[in-house]
């Protein structure tokens, strides 16, 4: 008889613990992890008795190359493994991060399509679940969870500015996270410029996705020279984290689409309210006392809502959204995986809302920190 075991694609991630804490959650809920799990037809051949489900979250890192290139080769083999995992009888589980990839192809549409039609999707909220698109089978919604507790988190406020060279007085924003084109980084850079408060500071810190993406923003900030603004354009170790966020009042989120975001996730675990577009899951935040929002298809609201955040005390919403963070404990998200796995005996599976029908909508994409 097969045990309940659970191979996940990917097991880690360099930049985000994201996995790690699923994992280790559904670890301690009694779950079997398969730490080792291969994407490739001899593992999944011998396997079949072992293991239960394949769960998939960014599947474009197994059929695109390191620099982004795809090839028929690598597409063919993706989708061979998948349909071989269902024609021998795994549950393959599917969590939806991006609508579509990040500088999407034609192919990662199909992709994407094949999933939606083969695997049982999961979306992070009702806004993602219906952006998703049709599916074959009814998508579950589990929220992301929190990251309290992973970061080093010991520096007061007024510690962590001295790190940056920043005033107890200042107004701080905080744009955190990979740079790229769909972050709408260099959308901010101008907003932010527009506003001629004295006292208000961004501190941009993350690294670039490419080269190209570094002397694109540095270019813009120098064009500018406005003395309010930094730049911290490398990977940020972890015990680095609590520096940008514990110096901030606001945490910017610029993005130009978005479906779901660990970045938010992460502000609010260190108990900072956002500045955020009205997309994807980051429009529920708003109604939840978390975040000013703002219409991205509207010309200077992004700059109106910097000048929103220049005037008010961030205090009450910032203790929102740390009471946001806390609720989305990673026990109770275990077990509502557990529940969409079909692990009745394994884990105590309770929490998952029942899958409701997606509407028709397609296109767009984003993600992630």
């Amino acid at each position: 008889m097969r045990r309940a075991a659970i191979a996940p694609f990917p097991r880690t991630l360099r930049d985000n613990p994201y996995c790690d804490l699923l994992y280790r959650a559904l670890a301690e809920a009694g779950a079997k992890i398969e730490d080792a799990a291969e994407l490739s037809p001899s593992w999944i051949w011998r396997n079949r008795r072992e293991v239960a489900v394949l769960h998939l979250h960014w599947p474009e890192f197994y059929y695109r190359g390191t620099n982004g290139t795809v090839t028929v080769r690598d597409v063919v083999a993706f989708v061979f493994d998948i349909a071989l995992a269902l024609a021998l009888g795994y549950r393959v589980v599917w969590t939806v991060h991006n609508q579509l990839p990040h500088e999407a192809q034609r192919v990662d549409r199909f992709i994407y399509w094949f999933l939606r039609y083969t695997t049982q999707t999961v979306a992070h909220c009702a806004a993602a679940r219906d952006l998703i698109g049709p599916t074959r089978r009814e998508p579950a919604i589990i929220p992301h969870g929190h990251y309290i507790g992973w970061y080093p988190d010991t520096l007061s406020r007024e510690a962590a500015r001295a790190r940056l060279d920043l005033e107890r007085s200042n107004k701080v924003l905080v744009c955190f996270g990979q740079v790229r084109a769909y972050k709408g980084v260099e959308d901010l850079v101008h907003a932010f410029h527009k506003v001629s408060d004295p006292n208000l500071r961004l501190v941009i810190a993350g690294r670039p996705a490419s080269t190209a993406d570094a002397r694109a923003l540095e270019e813009i900030v120098r064009s500018l020279d406005d003395n309010r603004l930094q730049l911290h354009l490398r990977y940020i170790p972890d015990d680095e984290v609590q520096v940008f966020f514990r110096a901030s009042d606001f945490v910017v989120l610029p993005y130009r689409n978005v479906l779901t975001s660990g970045a938010a996730m992460l502000a609010l675990s260190f108990g900072r309210p956002l500045i955020a577009p009205r997309l994807g899951c980051l429009r529920e935040l708003a109604s939840q006392g978390c975040a000013l929002d703002y219409d991205p298809q509207i010309p200077g609201a992004l700059e109106e809502t910097i000048r929103t955040a220049a005037r008010i005390n961030a205090t009450l919403l910032g203790q929102r959204s740390r009471k946001t963070a806390e609720a989305l404990g990673w026990e109770r998200i275990a077990r509502a995986y557990a529940r969409v796995y079909g692990l009745r005996g394994a884990v105590n599976n309770q929490g998952a809302e029942p899958p409701r029908r997606a509407s028709a909508q397609l296109d767009g994409g984003g993600s992630l920190t």
